[in-house]
Order: structure tokens, then sequence, then C-alpha cells
């Protein structure tokens, strides 16, 4: 939208003020009432959302009495927070590695590298931080969902752009009303606070008069709802009529970007003659307004290697290089568009030389992942713990106040004759004086405690309900218990726990799986350098590789070019282990015992046992292993001298038996007949 957005008027006194806005577009104000529709739908979800959160966050509030309907009589005094301790009691901070499958055979090492690529992302991306926060979210509020992104200011110095991974919090995403299943809602909303300053260094638009009118989200920040600075941007994603994703952000009454096909590449043209800008300014008219357009294809700037489908080689496919330049004969017409003849009456063809063109990939996915933390019929997000246990949470609270005020309200009483006094000081010695011997039998101290013990009960079983309800047992939280009587025995009832939370994993591994999918098409569509990517190879030592994404560029069997995005991803059931590389190790003890990897003592065993430490990740393994390979080295130089020697022995041998030999049958001729 234009800078002038206000329309300037001048006042009796000739000064130059701002009158009333300019009326809004009607495309901002359809979209507008999408919002407020939706989000007045979705109100009950946010506030839910809200006490759930307060309720992690330890609030002294009671929810008021479900049969009545009445508010509860007073506040709590002493919070044992179970919902905080046994959410924090699921968190799991290991991240889920990503495994991709080809469809294709020739497609395996592409599978391999992607699975490199993504290894490498989960750290660019600051991927461990997000998950811990989802941790807490997904089983506070019922989910959370993962936002992912292009950013043209990442990267590398030889390479422009990378992949952007953000949180949104459930309650900053606002569905379309009465759709459940995400991928087929037609729109959505996403609401992101925002300073002035960067709204207009991110969409170029001055929203300096803007006012924020979300208050929901300004709650968040200390002192947000009073600084003039902060500003809620509404994104709307929506399905256009191709199928495609497009996308439309305004903020206040200010346009912000219109989009009609989104994850479509574009490019600045001239609005004029619509040919591409160079500079600011168009290069064959001159002007300098200019349109982004959506770009269906792009042009070769080099020769690149494509899998040609046509040509099968021994099983597998062969290479094509395709040229930069394409030669193409057109027909030569003079400046009247009559064709211009040859001397034999045909007509003269001009061979043009263009550069080759290959579609543009486009993910045509929404950006938006999905992590539930129980799966519930009808409903977008799953079902929350905190819902499950609020009712055995207000209990405890209610327990936690009375025997407080029991405590508090106990103590010593003493009775003295009537009309007397005692010393009130701290002095360890004190004294009353009394008239005769009757009022000494009249002093006494009377201990008033209260009896605690059946709340104290009736708590803990509120507390053993709430944990029953989330499948989570002492054992699975760390806690001794005397009837397990070995590590084994603690290690299964764990198990048995960890069992009944299998959905969640499942859901937080369907949810990653997802997640790996979506940055591999963002990468595919917008990745225009190689990228580089690092492994490790089987014996744990750090490789260097690359990977292109015109390595996807196909050439079907009719001739035309398509991009190879057909993988299966999925994540790496022991991606656990591998994370907890100390479990690995022990575990790779244990084996060694066992005699896994051979005789105990033989130097072979030790190597193979080291070199799987050091691609395990084990400190001064790679020493270890070095001490061992030497030690063998030396073990069969010594084996070599041995055999060298023994085989020198027995020529010797066998000369010594030639050699007297020899001599019985010289003398042989001489002996006397």
């Amino acid at each position: 939208m234009p800078n002038g957005f206000w329309r300037k008027i001048k006042n009796m006194a000739g000064r130059t003020v701002r009158s009333i806005a300019e009326p809004e577009p009607a495309k901002l104000k359809e979209w507008k009432q999408r919002m407020e529709d939706a989000r007045t739908l979705y109100g009950d979800e946010r506030a839910k959302m809200r006490l759930f959160t307060d309720y992690y966050n330890g609030t002294r509030d009671v929810q008021d009495n479900p049969n009545t309907g009445e508010p509860a009589s007073k506040r709590s005094t002493n919070v044992r927070n179970i919902v905080y301790e046994l959410i924090e009691s699921q968190v799991d901070s290991s991240i889920p590695m990503p495994k991709v499958h080809a469809i294709h055979p020739e497609d395996d090492e592409l599978a391999h590298k992607i699975e490199y690529l993504l290894e490498n992302k989960i750290m660019s991306c600051n991927l461990a931080a997000i998950n811990d926060i989802v941790e807490r979210n997904v089983p506070m509020v019922g989910g959370d969902y993962l936002y992912v992104q292009w950013d043209q200011n990442k990267g590398t110095h030889s390479q422009i752009g990378d992949i952007k991974v953000s949180e949104i919090h459930p309650k900053k995403l606002i569905p379309q009303p009465g759709v459940s299943d995400f991928d087929n809602m037609d729109y959505f909303f996403i609401q992101q606070l925002l300073t002035k300053k960067t709204v207009k260094k991110i969409y170029g638009v001055d929203v300096s008069d803007a006012e924020n009118d979300e208050q929901e989200l300004t709650g968040e920040v200390a002192d947000a709802s009073t600084n003039s600075d902060l500003v809620t941007v509404y994104t709307a994603y929506y399905r256009n009529d191709h199928g495609g994703v497009g996308v439309y952000i305004w903020c206040d009454r200010y346009e912000l970007l219109d989009m009609e096909d989104y994850e479509s590449r574009y490019l600045d043209r001239c609005a004029k003659c619509g040919s591409v800008m160079q500079n600011g300014k168009c290069p064959v008219c001159g002007s300098t307004k200019s349109k982004k357009a959506p770009e269906e294809y792009e042009e070769l700037v080099d020769a690149i290697e494509v899998t040609d489908l046509r040509k099968p080689s021994g099983g597998t496919f062969g290479k094509t290089s395709v040229p930069p330049m394409e030669e193409e004969e057109v027909p030569d017409v003079d400046e009247n568009g009559n064709p211009v003849m040859n001397s034999d009456g045909t007509q003269k063809i001009t061979v043009q030389h263009k550069k080759k063109k290959i579609p543009y990939y486009k993910p045509n996915v929404y950006p938006i992942v999905l992590r539930k933390n129980i799966t519930a019929n009808d409903k977008l997000l799953g079902d929350s713990d905190t819902k499950a246990i609020i009712d055995q949470q207000d209990t405890i609270k209610k327990l936690g106040t009375k025997i407080n005020e029991k405590l508090m309200k106990g103590g010593s009483y003493v009775t003295l004759p009537r009309g007397k006094k005692v010393e009130l000081n701290d002095k360890e010695l004190k004294v009353i004086r009394l008239d005769n011997a009757a009022e000494k039998a009249l002093v006494d101290v009377i201990n008033v405690q209260p009896n605690v013990q059946n709340d104290e009960n009736y708590l803990e079983i509120n507390y053993n309900w709430a944990k029953s309800t989330l499948g989570i047992t002492d054992a699975y939280q760390g806690q001794f218990k005397a009837s397990e009587t070995s590590g084994t025995a603690r290690q299964y009832a764990i198990n048995q726990a960890a069992g009944r939370l299998e959905s969640k994993r499942v859901l937080k591994n369907e949810a990653y799986a997802h997640l790996y999918e979506i940055m591999f098409k963002f990468w595919l569509a917008y990745a225009d350098q190689t990228t580089e990517i690092t492994s490790q190879d089987a014996d744990g030592n750090q490789t260097y590789g690359t990977l292109d994404r015109h390595e996807f560029l196909r050439i079907d069997k009719a001739g035309e070019f398509y991009w190879d995005d057909e993988f299966i991803f999925d994540t790496d059931p022991t991606s656990t282990l591998m994370a907890n590389r100390e479990a690995m190790w022990n575990q790779t003890d244990l084996k060694l015992q066992s005699g896994a990897f051979g005789p105990l003592g033989e130097l072979d065993t030790l190597r193979t046992y080291w070199s799987f430490m050091k691609a395990s990740g084990y400190p001064n393994a790679g020493l270890a292993l070095s001490t061992v390979e030497q030690r063998i080295q030396k073990q069969e130089e010594m084996q070599q001298k041995q055999e060298e020697m023994m085989q020198q022995i027995q020529a010797n041998n066998q000369t010594a038996e030639q050699i007297e030999g020899g001599g019985d049958q010289n003398e042989m001729p001489g002996m006397p007949g």
C-alpha cells in the first residue's frame, strides 16, 4: 500500500493535518472479516490454552464448582504444582534423526545425501532449542506448530539463503473454522508480534501510524500493551485455484504482501514492457517502475548432468549433458512480416540461439507442521495432559491450603493464674512471680498440634491418580523403589511406563518426518547454489561432500524435464540411543563382555571394539585405536620375522642334508668293489 495512506488536508490555520483514513481495499476488508470470524469461533480453544498455561505456571486460582458453577471461595496459599512436575517428567530433548527411503533404485545414493543434508540443517536451524519449547507446549495445550521458511538473509559466503525453522504457539495460529484436518484447510492465519521497524525492513512498508489491535499477543511481552513500537502482523495462507499456496499479509490497515502463488519463483519485471529489471531499471524501455511476477522456468547458465530415463544402461539410467544454449530454426520474415525467400523458392530459415529453460520446482505444501500430543476425534489439536489431571491439581491445591492453615494455626498455649504475667522476650531464663505454691500448679503449657495425616494421604492419592492417568510411574521419574531388587527390574518398570507413552512418541516421530520432507522441498525449490554437506563414515571419520539440486532433475521418457522428489521420509528408530552416547557406550561394553566382538584379550577384538567406540564419538577412542593397531602391527612384524627365521632354518637344514647326501654319492664310486 502506498505511503500516502492518510489524506492530507489544510485546516483553517493553513497547517497540514491528517484526516480520516482512506477506505480500505476490498481484498483487505474481506480477509480481515474472515480473520475476525475465525478468531471468534476459535476463542474457546484459546481460552483453554490460557487456562492450561496458567496451571503449568502454578496459578493459585481454582476452577469454579463444576456442579453449581459457583466461583471458588478463595485462592490457594500453597501450590504443589503437579502439572509442571508431570509435564517436565516427559520432556525428551532428543531429536529424531531423518531416515530417507528411495522409491527408485537409482535414487538410493541421493537418499543418503538427503539424510546428511537434513542432519546438517538440524544444527544450523537450531532445532534443539525449538524442540525444547515444543516438548512443553505439546502436553501443556495439546499440540504445537513448526514453521518452515526460506530466509534469503541466511546462508554462507558461497550460498544465498537457507532454511529457517521456528515455533508457532497454537494460540497464534487461527485455523479455518470447522476443519480438523490441517492439510484440507482452504486457509489459516498466523499472528506475529513485530516492531514497526522490522515490518518496514522486511516488507518495505512504513507502518508508523499502525495500531495494535490484538491484545492477546501483547500480553505475552512485558509492557507490550503500552509499547507503541509493536504491531501485530497477520499472515493468511490459502490454497489458490491451481492447488498452489498463496499468501496475503497485512498490519492494521496496511497491505504488506499479496502473492497468489507464494511458493513460485518471483522476479522484478518492468511494469510497462515486462522485461527483467536490472539494478532497478528496465534495460529495454528505461522505466523504473517494477512489479514482481512469478516465473515458471529458469535459464541455464552452465551445462548440467541430468538423469535421462530414456537411456537405460546396465539396469540403470544414463546421464545426459544438457548444454546452456539450444538452437531453434525460425522462418525469416521482412519488416512487413512477409516471408523472405531463397533463390530456389524456399523460405529462408534463420538459426537462433537461446538459453535452455527448465521448470522451477514448487513445493505446493503449507509451510506448517502440526505436532499433536494425543490424537482426538474431530479436533485439530490433540488432548492436553493438563486437561486430564486438572481436577487432581485443584484438589491438591485445596488440600495444600488446608494443611497449611492447620499447621499455621496450631501452636502452644500457656496457662497462668489470673492476673499473672510472663516476660515476653527472647531470654533463655524467664521469671514468673507467684504468691503461693497453689499458683504454681496452675502454670502449664498446652501443645495444640492438628492432625493432617488424612489430608496428606488424600493429597498423595490424588497425586498418584494424576500419574496413573498420564502413565508415569516412580521408575519413569527416576525415583527409588525398594521393591526393585536389580537394575534390570528397574529398567523393565521404566519400559512398561514408557509403553503407555508410545502414542506420543509415534506422533513426535511422524511430525519430524513431515518437517524433514518440507525442509527438503524448500531446499529443492530455492537453493540455487551447491550445498556443502558433512557426515561420518563407518569408522567415525568426518567426510565432506556436496549436493546440488540439479541432481534431482530428470528427463522422462517423453523428453520433458521434471524434478524427482519421490522419496519416503521417516525417522530413525535408533536415533534416541544414538543421541544418548553414554547409554550406547554402556551397551557396547556389555557386548564386549559377552564376546560379541570376539574372544576377550585378543588384539583383533580390541581393534573392533575401539573402532566402534570411535564411530560412537567416545573421547580419545581414536588414540586407543591407534595404540591397538600399532601393537597389532608389531605383533605381525614379529610373526613375520619368526616365519622368516623358521624358513631360513628350514632352508639351512635342507642345504646341509643335500651336502651330506652329495658327499656319500661322491664316495660311492671310489669304494672297493
